[in-house]
């Protein structure tokens, strides 16, 4: 019984199965049943017109540079010259290869990333947290994911080569396994070519792509959802890769729980990239301290001082009880029907 699951699950008739029954059915019931308030603010929202980036039915979109972008960029830039080297520093310390370890092991061998958004000024988090509540972005997410949306992640990767290291973690192909669908906002903040890892994704939409995957794991390190380049070659043509690289302030979408991704290696110059995360109640947000007052990357932000609706929603919406109990059983649920391609 086991082996003839295995089989029906990599066969092109439950491929189209999920793709024209499974997924339209809970498509509905998630816009719907469990996103209904996030529905009825997403129609809501929408009769005002407002200006947004239109992604034209795919599930990501590489937008260009612009003043606003580079104005946000030159800012992180300018901050993180106090800091970066002591950054840098931790980055290579044996304290925070064994933090890394407990939680990855992937990240924890030779890390060669970390956060710096908390070391960034609170005017300078202010305006980050503006940028990313904007009508443009917003709106851009809310019209992709047909629901409005929370803010979940707003973070500033900083990102160095380490030589002779393998590639490892994100830098293989994978999707983020934390809920049904969002979006996610990559933006350049430093200039970014072939010497410090361009961004990665799928060009082509998958449709209902959040449930087709790769049968296919790294055992040493157990991570889901990790597909090494040689394997992805089987399956997809280069032709059919998008990169994002380019000039800082350069931005792009993507739906990352749908879509594969990965990040780029960085040879010989350090990245560092601005993360926005849109996403709906029913995700995995651990980043987002919804039992606070004040907004988890803007303490200047607080349920008292927040009085549109709209803002409310984007930054402090927190889950029903049930929906709390019930996140980490949907994930097991969409991981459990996934077509999984034959490599």
């Amino acid at each position: 019984m086991i082996n003839f699951l295995k089989i029906l699950k990599k066969s092109l008739f439950w491929s189209l199965f999920i793709e024209y029954f499974i997924y339209p059915t809970y498509h509905f019931f998630w816009s719907y049943i469990i996103n209904f308030k996030g529905k009825i603010l997403f129609f809501l929202w929408s009769l005002k017109k407002k200006d947004f980036f239109s992604l034209n039915n795919n599930d990501k979109l590489i937008i260009n540079s612009n003043d606003e972008s580079k104005k946000i960029a030159e800012k992180i830039l300018e901050e993180s010259k106090l800091f970066i080297e002591d950054v840098r520093k931790e980055i290579l310390s044996k304290e925070y290869s064994d933090k890394k370890s407990k939680i990855s092991l992937a990240d924890g061998e030779t890390p060669y990333r970390i956060s710096i958004y908390d070391k960034l000024s609170d005017n300078l988090k202010k305006e980050i947290v503006e940028f990313a509540g904007s009508d443009k972005l917003v709106t851009t997410a809310s019209e992709y994911i047909k629901v409005f949306p929370i803010l979940t992640r707003v973070q500033v990767y900083y990102n160095i080569p380490r030589k002779n290291s393998p590639l490892r973690g994100a830098m293989f192909w994978h999707k983020d396994g934390f809920g049904f669908k969002n979006l996610d906002f990559f933006m350049c903040v430093t200039d970014v070519d072939e010497n410090n890892g361009p961004f990665y994704c799928l060009k082509k939409k998958i449709n209902a792509g959040i449930f087709k995957s790769f049968d296919y794991f790294f055992k040493k390190t157990g991570e889901r959802n990790k597909v090494s380049l040689e394997n992805f070659d089987k399956k997809f043509e280069n032709y059919e890769i998008l990169e994002l690289k380019g000039e800082s302030g350069k931005a792009i979408f993507l739906d990352s729980f749908s879509t594969f991704h990965r990040g780029g290696f960085c040879k010989d110059k350090d990245r560092i990239m601005l993360r926005f995360c849109y996403q709906t109640h029913d995700a995995i947000c651990e980043e987002l301290d919804l039992n606070n007052q004040y907004f988890s990357f803007d303490n200047s932000l607080s349920k008292s001082n927040t009085n549109d609706i709209f803002k409310k929603y984007l930054f402090f919406k927190k889950p029903p009880f049930l929906l709390k109990i019930l996140k980490k059983k949907l994930i097991k649920f969409y991981y459990l029907i996934e077509h999984r391609y034959k490599i």
